[in-house]
């Protein structure tokens, strides 16, 4: 299902992917490290079509501007060369840093230790060639390392495939029926015959 952007008061916009609302996003280099963080930067990402005509005037130029951002960004987190940053000469490595730390404090905050945790992982290691985490909030750090992280993956991995797998009635074994008793033909109870010449009627 395509994600999707609603305007909100004072110019803020609201992104909605997956059941999850990313609220208030201030402005179009926010947006951009969100697209980025929720892998959104495709055309088809969003229905812009379908978005009511005063959203497609004000959202979609806004959109697009925010790709520009999440662009520069994903080509400066996937550099061979993690010593140096990749970025365009009037974007400085904060300017880069503080777009990230934008989206994140969008995330509602049941979702927001998640979120940082897998972007931390997207960002990759050292992302602001300075030794720096890559994201901090709140005296909360997450960096590409964090502990637990991958723990907390496996067990929701594993958790969604028990969720999803089908639940099955379980299946006697054939040694189960091996050491039965066999039936005896004069343990059936008998067979009356009908009292009116062989026929029977049907209603009884």
């Amino acid at each position: 299902m395509p994600a999707i952007l609603t305007s909100l008061r004072a110019d803020a916009i609201r992104l909605t992917h997956g059941d999850v609302a990313y609220e208030p996003i201030a402005d179009d280099a926010s947006l951009g490290a969100l697209l980025f963080a929720l892998d959104l930067l495709e055309r088809d990402a969003f229905d812009v079509p379908a978005m009511r005509y005063a959203d497609r005037v004000t959202l979609g130029p806004a959109l697009e501007s925010a790709r520009q951002y999440g662009l520069v960004l994903k080509r400066h987190v996937d550099r061979s060369d993690r010593a140096t940053p990749k970025l365009p000469a009037a974007v400085k490595i904060d300017h880069a840093r503080a777009w990230v730390h934008a989206a994140a404090l969008a995330v509602p905050e049941s979702e927001r230790d998640r979120f940082c945790w897998r972007l931390a992982r997207r960002l990759g290691d050292d992302p602001w060639c300075d030794g720096r985490p890559a994201i901090a909030l709140a005296n909360q750090q997450f960096g590409m390392f964090e502990e637990g992280f991958a723990e907390m993956e496996a067990r929701e991995a594993a958790e969604a495939a028990a969720a999803s797998a089908p639940a099955l009635a379980p299946i006697e074994s054939a040694e189960a029926f091996e050491g039965a008793p066999a039936a005896d033909a004069g343990d059936a109870a008998p067979v009356e015959a009908p009292h009116d010449g062989g026929q029977t009627d049907p209603q009884h």
